[in-house]
């Protein structure tokens, strides 16, 4: 009775379990969620040291997705998995056949050397079987040794098997293949366990709620996959047709990056009047000869696979199936013997290459891309119907992987022997970039597109060709017409008629050529035609952007008395195809009496609604499309429309179309206009940049070729002034020790003595030696200086200390502040706070302190000459250095001289701006130095009354964007000959 109290309260628990493993399955659609949670519970329910959850790849390999592992107080009692992938040959394929056919489970006892083995399905009919017990049986040597490798002393193996999937097919030799092996859910123990029927039944139900879940997350990714290929495919064909004219460079590019290709070309065949195009982007192989630099698909084997795409499916009675197909892909594999190779796909509409290298038809073009990165390509002949209007080409180039193994594998045929280790080995190699069945039927689908695309481009070419010869006949038909009127002169009233139009249509004329705005057009062309032939009304329609959403009233003159239209929408509703395709060929609409013309009911309503009883319409076009139309209502009484008064409109017409494709123009040419402004700008401010660079360069190399020459003979000097103090002192001390030891000397050598001051020699030498050191020090720290400010040894941005590159200017600079006149000389003030080191190119901010304390230099010297000298105050300049914030610091350099005038203060960055007199600078220190700290990213700006001086504040960022933090620092001892706090970004 107790047994049965447990059996039952087992029961109730696999329950419970299984519900809750299901709910915690429906609660998520991401499969790497499912599987996790799948593993910890079955790993928790069982008690064992392991639970994974393996994965067959599409080579028959296995990767480990999922694990739960058990963890004592030494750690995990087994080693993780996870990540690790598995060699095909680890199960045998007989393993695999039973796993699909039969969905066979094992349990291996290891302690007993057994192995259990419950099938589910009858392996020969695939009918699900009745439970039966678990059948045991010694297990296999070679699987005992490879568990034991593993660690592991008892496992239990169950079959993921998905049914009807519609995934690639099995490589098992099975003839029944109706389901597919997706993986396996292992346990796996380090002690040995038994297993009974109900956990195996268990961890059944377990398995078969798994795969309901990996099914719907299949078709959950494949859902995915095809609203992102939807996505692809609408963007792409946004950029073909979003503009009124085709712009084929964008989409090409979009194209490529959707392929994660490196580069791509679209090539557009010739046509009868104009030669083949060719658009690129990325990596191109290289043409096929350089002398003329043809493209690649005009190689003969390119074009005849293109036509051959084209070859009707059904031959016609004059040609066979085999010249139906001919040049196609699969005809020149059987010409030339070649047996097609997995990495070519070959379909209908495409050509896939995975390899280049291992295609035989293209050994005529390899040399082409030997000199590229590019390894797969993929063609796309454009088809129209049957035309051939261009080809897409995507490359691609190889990949790098990186796979983690359990233990290294070798498929040498000892490798079938049981492995010993399973420490991961990570492998690292470069495969092809291949072309999947998703990247081919993508790649059909946008190949539509762009056929389509590439068509109507071609036609708006030829449309534009055929508009330029019809304004040519415009223009002869109106020669003639200016010739026939002396035939016309036959008739007074004709005559008079014809000459009033044409004063009409002159004024009208007058008024488009002297101005091209087209509302002030459109109200005296609608003018002057009412008035010339007195009509009730008259309208000009422009289309919508979409000529089938109707159009709207942008010009309106009305007799007093008669309706008006501008603001009506009725003029909308009765556009189609029809009409629109009368007025795009230039048909002229001429009803002399509404109710007895005969009309399409829907019109007769719309124009009895405005009062209409007699209209002309005549279409309004410029070179590429229908622009809109003039209409002449009689609202009244019928009107019979004579040929003079239709000729009259027509050429009002036809000079309004004019004057709309000029205004068109004229926009285009404003804004062409305003590029070649900015890129005239863009010149002025690289001409300043060369002039500026170019002069710096010579002084930079003037400077450090000076310092250079300077040094080799100051390091000489430098060098053999401690010898030379050495061997005075060795003879002092000898003349000294002579002295004593022989202080009788003769009298002709005491009279030199006393001539040549002796003793004064003896004091005064070693003074004169300690006066040379210090000049020497003096020209070497000078030198030092020259080559810091020119740099030419060093490039790029660097971590420097801001304060050493305004000391080393100042040094330059020292000269100047000095002055015969006590009164005269400069006095710096230096109020320097603690800098961190500033990320900057170090000899351009150099220069923008040498032009700012030259410009401070120039300032007093020119003011205080001009003062008397009673009046002159002490000149001062001020150098100061703040820190500001963790992320900017600022320099101030001010003087006490005259000031700056704030007219003045606007033009002072100004290039070529100067105040000094004509030969003194250039006008571009300012302007140089305020574009070399806008390039740090930082501010330079003026503060300065009248007679207080100027401030100049340079305030730049300490770290600039993109700059790693391991650059070379540019000095690591400030001014001071401290140390300096280096302030790193958090």
């Amino acid at each position: 009775m107790q047994t049965k109290s447990l059996q039952t309260q087992s029961c109730s628990l696999q329950e419970a379990l299984l519900r809750r493993i299901t709910h915690r399955i429906r609660q998520s659609l991401e499969l790497e969620e499912i599987l996790t949670a799948t593993a910890a519970e079955v790993q928790s329910f069982l008690g064992t040291d392991r639970v994974k959850i393996y994965q067959f790849l599409p080579d028959q390999s296995g990767l480990v997705i999922a694990e739960a592992i058990a963890t004592d107080k030494d750690g995990d009692r087994l080693p993780s998995l996870l990540g690790l992938y598995f060699p095909a040959d680890d199960i045998p394929l007989y393993a695999r056949e039973l796993f699909v056919r039969a969905r066979q489970r094992s349990i291996v006892d290891l302690a007993n050397q057994q192995i259990g083995i419950s099938p589910l399905d009858c392996p020969e009919t695939g009918t699900l079987l009745q439970p039966e017990d678990i059948r045991y049986r010694p297990v296999d040597p070679c699987h005992a040794e490879y568990l034991t490798a593993m660690g592991v002393a008892s496992s239990v193996v169950v079959p993921i098997v998905l049914e009807s999937q519609e995934a690639q097919p099995s490589p098992l030799p099975s003839l029944r293949q109706p389901n597919q092996l997706w993986g396996l859910l292992v346990s796996h123990h380090s002690e040995p366990r038994q297993v009974s029927e109900e956990e195996l039944q268990f961890i059944q139900s377990v398995v078969d709620q798994v795969s309901i879940a990996i099914a719907q997350a299949t078709l959950l990714d494949q859902m995915r996959q095809q609203a992102q290929q939807e996505a692809h495919i609408n963007r792409v064909t946004a950029l073909l047709h979003g503009a009124p004219i085709v712009e084929p460079q964008a989409a090409l590019e979009e194209t490529v990056k959707i392929f994660q290709g490196i580069g791509g070309r679209l090539y557009l065949t010739a046509e009868a009047a104009q030669s083949a195009q060719l658009y690129t982007w990325g990596e191109q192989p290289d043409p096929l000869d350089q002398g003329q630099g043809r493209p690649i698909e005009e190689n003969l084997l390119w074009q005849k696979y293109l036509h051959s795409s084209v070859a009707p499916a059904t031959p016609t009675a004059s040609e066979t199936s085999e010249t139906a197909k001919l040049s196609s892909v699969q005809w020149l594999q059987s010409v030339y013997a070649l047996t097609p190779t997995h990495q070519t796909q070959v379909r209908p509409a495409l050509w896939a290459i995975d390899d280049l290298y291992r295609e035989s038809l293209f050994r005529t073009l390899v040399h082409s891309f030997q000199s590229t990165p590019i390894r797969s390509l993929l063609i796309l002949p454009l088809c129209c119907g049957q035309e051939v209007v261009g080809c897409l080409t995507i490359f691609r180039k190889t990949v790098d992987t990186e796979i983690m193994w359990a233990g290294y594998h070798s498929p040498d045929v000892r490798q079938l022997m049981p492995r010993h280790s399973f420490e991961a080995w990570r492998e690292s190699r470069q495969q092809v970039f291949g072309w999947a069945d998703t990247d081919l039927k993508l790649a059909q689908a946008l190949g539509d597109r762009f056929a389509t695309a590439v068509k109507q481009f071609c036609l708006y070419q030829q449309i534009q060709s055929m508009n330029e010869h019809l304004e040519q006949q415009v223009h002869d038909r109106t020669a003639e017409l200016q010739t026939s009127n002396t035939d016309l002169q036959r008739s007074t009233t004709e005559l008079q008629t014809r000459v009033e139009q044409q004063q009409i249509s002159a004024r009208i004329i007058a008024k488009i050529r002297q101005s091209l705005e087209l509302d002030e057009m459109f109200r005296s062309a609608v003018a002057e035609i009412r008035q010339s032939l007195f009509a009730d009304r008259v309208v000009i329609f422009r289309f919508y952007p979409d000529p089938a959403h109707g159009s709207e009233v942008i010009a309106e003159d009305v007799l007093p008395g008669i309706l008006q239209i501008a603001d009506s929408k009725i003029a909308d509703r009765c556009v189609n195809s029809e009409r629109l395709e009368k007025y795009w060929s230039g048909s002229v609409h001429a009803i002399d009496d509404l109710p007895n013309a005969g009309l399409n009911k829907c019109y007769v309503n719309m124009l009895a609604e405005l009062q209409v009883r007699a209209v002309l319409a005549i279409p309004l076009a410029t070179d590429d499309k229908l622009w809109g139309f003039l209409c002449i209502h009689h609202c009244t009484a019928p009107h019979l429309w004579q040929a003079s008064e239709i000729e009259f409109a027509g050429q009002i017409a036809a000079q309004l179309g004019v004057a709309i494709q000029h205004s068109l123009l004229l926009s285009q040419l404003r804004q062409q206009a305003e590029q070649l402004s900015n890129t005239l700008a863009d010149l002025k401010q690289t001409q300043i940049h060369l002039i500026q660079s170019e002069k710096m360069s010579s002084l930079g190399q003037l400077v450090a070729g000076v310092a250079h020459e300077i040094n080799n003979p100051i390091s000489f000097i430098y060098g053999n002034l401690e010898p030379i103090k050495s061997y005075v002192q060795i003879l002092l001390d000898l003349l000294q020790r002579y002295g004593q030891e022989h202080p009788q000397v003769s009298t002709e050598l005491q009279q030199q003595i006393n001539q040549a001051d002796l003793d004064f020699i003896i004091e005064d030498l070693p003074k004169l030696l300690t006066s040379l050191d210090i000049g020497a020090t003096r020209i070497r720290e000078i030198v030092l200086s020259l080559r810091s400010f020119s740099r030419l040894d060093q490039s790029g941005v660097k971590q420097a200390d801001i304060r050493e590159g305004i000391d080393q200017s100042m040094l330059i600079l020292q000269h100047r502040l000095k002055s015969a006149v006590p009164q005269d000389e400069i006095e710096v003030v230096y109020s320097y706070s603690e800098l961190p080191l500033v990320d900057c190119f170090p000899g351009q901010l150099n220069q923008v302190f040498m032009n700012l304390l030259v410009n401070a230099i120039d300032s007093l010297e020119s003011w205080h000459s001009s003062a008397s000298t009673g009046d002159s105050p002490a000149k001062t300049i001020t150098i100061a250095t703040h820190f500001l914030n963790p992320d900017w610091i600022r320099v101030s350099i001010k003087d006490n001289g005259q000031g700056i005038e704030p007219e003045i203060q606007k033009r002072l960055f100004d290039p070529f701006f100067t105040t000094k007199p004509i030969g003194k600078g250039t006008g571009l220190g300012l302007s140089i130095s305020y574009q070399i700290v806008e390039k740090h990213q930082g501010r330079l700006f003026c503060i300065s009354n009248p007679g207080e001086g100027a401030e100049f504040i340079v305030e730049i960022p300490i770290y600039q964007p993109g700059v790693s933090r391991s650059v070379e620092t540019e000095s690591s001892i400030s001014q001071s000959g401290e140390t300096p706090t280096v302030f790193l970004q958090p």
